[in-house]
């Protein structure tokens, strides 16, 4: 059945990112700890101080003409330790819980829908770094879960007066974090690398999303509470292996294709997902660095589909066998930003190396690597993405979960250049929003458009990827301004588009919902 529903037209941010608060003297400890102590990546400090400065953030939100905003609970804060060392699950704070229900409702207050994550990228420190290798985690997280769910929804239904939260993420972008923990070694990692690594930790991560999907469903009937939306969002890439596995996997069990048949699935949905972007003109990069990306492209698919075995995924399957749902997703979630492989590599550039390399192939990959700010622009790939993906997970809606453009300015103010193509945000807004206009009015099922991110923050080590509609001054007091360091106001473009698209006064049809 279907229901509509206000189109979501808004904001996402994380609460690691912005909030401030994290990894310092008496502060709750995360995975990242280790790395800001030790000086490999900047301390966020107080991010962009989010976690006071929520009421006057949501308020830039809704004057753009906004009706959604993305934010997450941190598990860290929720569940907290205060120290690096892992051990025994610390008690909950049933204090940080409200004060995370408070800024709901703040939102609500603000006439904008919340849409919630649950695991933005982060674990708290007591679990150890490599979380996710780890067979308790999942349980650990159903945990958290449960109780901060349980009470925040309860919180807004009887101090605040309001609904539970209807819109949720349980984990952000779970294909990006093995990437970067088990692969390319950019966020905080053991010993332990590789595809066979990352798999495991794929197992872990998609089996705590069936648990934290039947938790908050199950949590919604036990109170009589209006079903709930419940997705994962996925960072879009046309490897297979790397993205859409993850939405198949979750799917086998309601498609009725059993684990011992996944193999043979996964490589017919990898041949329809390569006839798809092979059949389509996109205006991809030609050079000689995107051609040695296509390189790239042709060993990540070699690999990984003779890694990805049934058998790999035992662990998974076993979670998918114990669960009373065969459904696992109740909308899709994607972020787009650059999605192709072809694209990930440049020609070398000493110029703007943001970490220090552990080794000299390391700093020379870092040299030859694509950064933010080279991300390449091409806004129908976006509508290629929820196209296909439309038809072929047929019966859900698409939420744009992120999409965004990085300029580069250190928090220094310093190195403030123009990005190589010449693009501003509000360049990169016009040629987006008008495709998800495209989209809307040639029937792709569209719930919504969440731009990264409503001002600049932490991006994961650094704060020289500028990601927001509004610039943060981070040399005095953290200061929100219209204007970014091209003269650009990205803000009144967005609030402008909006209005002149209709996109925050359209109803939109929501499978899964009634």
């Amino acid at each position: 059945m279907e229901s509509r529903t206000p189109f979501l037209i808004g904001v996402a941010t994380s609460g690691y990112q912005s909030e401030g608060g994290y990894n310092g003297p008496g502060q709750p400890h995360n995975n990242w700890a280790a790395c800001e102590q030790s000086g490999r990546v900047d301390r966020t400090g107080r991010a962009v101080d989010f976690w006071n400065r929520y009421r006057s953030d949501f308020d830039l939100a809704r004057g753009m003409g906004l009706n959604a905003f993305r934010l997450s609970i941190e598990w860290s804060r929720v569940q907290p330790s205060f120290s690096n060392a892992p051990g025994p699950a610390p008690d909950f704070d049933p204090a940080a819980v409200d004060a995370y229900a408070d800024r709901v409702a703040a939102c609500r207050e603000a006439g904008m829908e919340p849409v919630l994550t649950l695991q933005h990228f982060t674990h708290p420190a007591w679990l150890g770094v490599d979380a996710w290798l780890d067979d308790r985690t999942p349980a650990a997280f159903q945990d958290f879960v449960q109780f901060a769910m349980a009470r925040l929804n309860e919180r807004l239904c009887n101090h605040h007066g309001q609904s539970p939260v209807k819109w949720y993420v349980t984990l952000n972008e779970p294909n990006m974090l093995v990437l970067n923990t088990y692969l390319n070694r950019h966020f905080p990692a053991g010993p332990e690398a590789g595809i066979p690594v990352g798999l495991r930790a794929y197992n872990r991560l998609l089996a705590a999303h069936v648990r934290a999907y039947n938790t908050i469903h199950d949590l919604h009937e036990s109170r009589g509470w209006p079903k709930p939306m419940v997705s994962m969002n996925t960072f879009c890439s046309d490897v297979y292996w790397s993205e859409n596995m993850l939405l198949d996997l979750l799917t086998l069990k309601q498609n009725g294709i059993k684990p011992g048949e996944s193999a043979d699935y996964f490589c017919s949905r990898a041949e329809a997902l390569s006839r798809h972007f092979t059949s389509i003109a996109l205006q991809r990069r030609t050079d000689l660095a995107a051609m040695a990306g296509a390189g790239l492209h042709r060993l990540a698919n070699y690999f990984a589909s003779r890694a990805a075995t049934s058998e790999a995924f035992q662990f998974f399957f076993d979670e998918v066998d114990r669960s009373p749902r065969e459904v696992a997703l109740d909308y899709l979630g994607l972020d787009y930003y650059d999605p192709f492989v072809s694209h990930a590599l440049r020609s070398p550039d000493f110029s703007d190396l943001e970490f220090k390399s552990s080794s000299i192939s390391a700093h020379l990959l870092d040299v030859l690597a694509c950064k933010w700010w080279d991300w390449h622009f091409l806004p129908e790939g976006m509508s290629a993405f929820c196209e296909y993906y439309s038809r072929a997970f047929p019966g859900m809606g698409v939420l744009i979960a992120e999409n965004g453009m990085a300029l580069r300015s250190r928090f220094d103010e310093s190195g403030g250049e123009p990005r190589r193509d010449g693009l501003t945000r509000s360049n990169y807004l016009e040629a987006h929003l008008l495709e998800v206009r495209r989209m809307l009015d040639s029937g792709v099922p569209l719930l919504g458009y969440l731009h990264w991110s409503l001002t600049d923050n932490y991006e994961w080590g650094s704060f020289t990827p500028r990601f927001g509609l509004y610039r943060v001054d981070f040399q005095h007091d953290l200061k929100r301004m219209e204007l970014d360091h091209l003269g650009d106001n990205p803000s009144w473009t967005y609030a402008k588009l909006v209005r002149e698209f209709g996109l925050n006064s359209l109803k939109v049809k929501v499978p899964n919902l009634s």
